[in-house]
């Protein structure tokens, strides 16, 4: 293999969203396995800045205030040209991002497979063959391509990438003191360091996300009426709107809780069981046991490659829509796109008989 470039100053650019910033955690990862002495700076926006704050690997959040406007993307740009990075490497691949790393002056500046919005115009596009991979390997390739353009066949070749042991691809750490809080939390409500707790976040940004509010309703109440010493805690980022009725059992944790004390949480879970949503994608590069109800999102892109996740999938033949389906239930068209049967049709009991195994 052909000796390896060597980056010193690096800027990762993926402002968002929650699941995608996960998912991009080893490629700060295999970064710093291959360039160990390099300093590695995240460009986010402003409400998932704490996201990349839990990389070990990051050295640097840059945050990018969303809602600034144009002011604020120009002192972006401004910000990132005052740093003198080494290279660029743009992991959302949408024209804003690229426009950024095509003015930020360094004199390397790649783009994650799959650029779209003609941002590969402005950015070179890694590798277009690996445009249908899952979102984890198109982001390292970005760094197989900027160690050594044509020199690595995959990036397991540099030793980055052990399949058998998610640890060495996701580099989470949890601050003790967000430990420390929830659980003096979950004290307060009556859980205990020995009892059994179920995660369950029952929403997801889009309905082709969204596995129903009802589904979730019938889950909840198998799991009552067989482990009745089993805590749910139900994770949002607001209230939750589940017509479920709360107990020293079921509580509700939406929106009371920080970024920080949301992965805690999720670490203190027995399995966490959600749709295609961040929290579940944290929950998954955690090395925590998931299940998880897909229905218009690729599941070939998007899902987690923890063996630890059980992906329930039906395989209609119009999935993945992402979210643009033309949807007919009943043999009628659905105006407002709201009913998805490929959610509809996994069932709270398959969901509770994939989760089942991992109640102790």
């Amino acid at each position: 293999m052909r000796s390896l470039k060597n980056y010193m100053n690096i800027l990762i650019i993926k402002p968002s969203s929650m699941g995608d910033i996960i998912q991009a955690n080893p490629t700060a990862v295999a970064i710093k396995k291959i360039f160990p002495d390099s300093r590695v700076s995240w460009l986010v926006f402003d409400m998932w800045s704490a996201i990349p704050a839990l990389f070990p690997d990051v050295d640097e959040i840059i945050v990018w205030r969303r809602k600034g406007g144009i002011r604020e993307y120009l002192r972006v740009i401004r910000e990132v040209r005052k740093k003198s990075f080494d290279i660029v490497i743009d992991l959302q691949g949408l024209l804003r991002s690229a426009v950024i790393a095509r003015f930020s002056g360094a004199p390397t500046v790649i783009g994650v497979p799959g650029m779209k919005e003609g941002s590969w115009m402005l950015v070179k596009e890694s590798a277009p063959a690996w445009r249908s991979f899952n979102a984890v390997w198109r982001s390292l390739e970005t760094v197989r391509h900027a160690a050594a353009p044509g020199g690595i066949s995959t990036i397991d070749d540099v030793g980055v990438v052990d399949m058998n042991d998610l640890r060495k691809i996701f580099h989470i750490e949890v601050p003790v003191t967000a430990q420390e809080e929830v659980a003096s939390l979950l004290r307060e409500h009556g859980i205990g360091s020995s009892d059994a707790v179920i995660g369950i976040v029952p929403t997801a940004r889009g309905k082709a996300k969204q596995w129903p509010s009802s589904s979730y309703v019938a889950l909840i109440e198998m799991l009552q009426k067989k482990h009745v010493h089993v805590k749910i805690v139900l994770l949002d980022s607001a209230a939750t709107a589940l017509t479920y009725p709360l107990s020293n059992a079921v509580i509700d944790l939406g929106g009371v809780l920080t970024l920080h004390q949301l992965a805690a949480v999720l670490r203190r879970c027995s399995v966490v069981v959600g749709g295609d949503t961040g929290p579940m994608h944290l929950a998954a590069a955690l090395g925590m046991p998931v299940v998880m109800m897909f229905g218009g999102s690729d599941v070939a892109e998007t899902a987690p490659l923890s063996p630890l996740a059980t992906i329930l999938n039906k395989e209609f033949p119009c999935s993945p829509c992402r979210g643009a389906a033309d949807c007919r239930v009943k043999g009628k068209k659905s105006k407002k796109k709201e009913h998805y049967p490929c959610l509809e049709a996994i069932t709270p009991r398959e969901v509770f008989e994939a989760i089942e195994k991992w109640i102790h």
